[in-house]
């Protein structure tokens, strides 16, 4: 079964994830998409990539009618945010190379994502993280993974492409087992927002949504 976990946090913001196992052939048949999804499809040329892509509709469609929502497809904005069409809920979606994740709640905007622990991430830990942060992670896996996820899952959800991860955008320290955590956003021309956190995790794979 593909469904790894759907579960509520923060009231009324839904999480879905799921483990990539159909193949093109069963998701073709199945996504929901308008012409203009399609035109972007057809621009992925990685097979694992289309494989992502589809997964994520068909993931996305799951989760919307779960809700008792119609789902219709997905549009993006004029900067590249993806939303549901005719907005009838805020949503979410990241994808990797096994797993899927989308998030929904009824009007509050929020992103996700979810990311391997790879020691890569200690390679560009100085490009995202503030000297605070490098304190506080001290270079270690599970939190390099989440200040990431955190900083991504927060860049989505502002969704306006302004953001630079190392000067704009914090993460305050989680416990090691800690579910729930805060962000802070700052930015010259918005006042300093601060976001509700929820982690989670998957085999080596972390989740963080920002809400």
């Amino acid at each position: 079964m593909p469904l790894v976990r759907q579960w509520t946090v923060f009231d009324d913001c839904e999480i879905l994830v799921w483990e990539i196992a159909e193949t093109p052939e069963v998701l073709l048949k199945n996504v929901v998409a308008e012409a203009e999804e399609w035109e972007e499809f057809k621009t992925i040329s990685h097979p694992q990539k289309q494989l992502e892509w589809l997964t994520g509709r068909y993931v996305m469609q799951l989760l919307v009618e779960s809700k008792g929502l119609p789902y219709e497809g997905m549009v993006k904005d004029e900067h590249g945010k993806p939303h549901l069409r005719h907005r009838i809920a805020e949503i979410s979606i990241t994808h990797t190379v096994k797993y899927v994740g989308v998030t929904l709640h009824p009007t509050k905007p929020l992103g996700i994502d979810i990311e391997r622990m790879a020691d890569k991430l200690a390679r560009v830990a100085p490009k995202f993280l503030s000297e605070n942060e490098k304190l506080e992670v001290q270079m270690e896996l599970p939190k390099l993974v989440t200040y990431w996820c955190a900083k991504e899952a927060l860049y989505k959800l502002d969704g306006v492409r302004r953001l630079n991860f190392k000067n704009h955008i914090f993460v305050e320290p989680f416990g090691d087992s800690n579910a729930y955590g805060q962000g802070v956003v700052t930015f010259p021309e918005i006042p300093k927002q601060l976001h509700q956190l929820h982690r989670f995790w998957v085999e080596d794979f972390c989740g963080v949504v920002a809400i």
